[in-house]
């Protein structure tokens, strides 16, 4: 079902660092946006919705660049 994630960080006395080293792996492993996620039930035609205005916004960004970088 779930994925196994290895975010165990050695604790040197600062606690504060080992925190701060914990949230930044968590982050990194993309935990905290797929706990989000499977909170709720989404359709699978919001899913491939939210994929294609995805796609479209990343394009016109793509787009933006392209014209940006023409003016020089």
């Amino acid at each position: 079902m779930g994925r196994v994630v290895n975010a165990a960080v050695v604790v040197d006395g600062d606690i504060d660092a080992a925190l701060k080293k914990l949230r930044k792996k968590i982050e990194k492993e993309g935990l905290v946006k797929e706990i989000k996620r499977a909170m709720y039930y989404e359709k699978p035609t919001q899913k491939r919705r939210k994929k294609l205005l995805k796609a479209r916004k990343k394009l016109r960004k793509l787009q933006e660049k392209m014209k940006k970088m023409e003016m020089y």
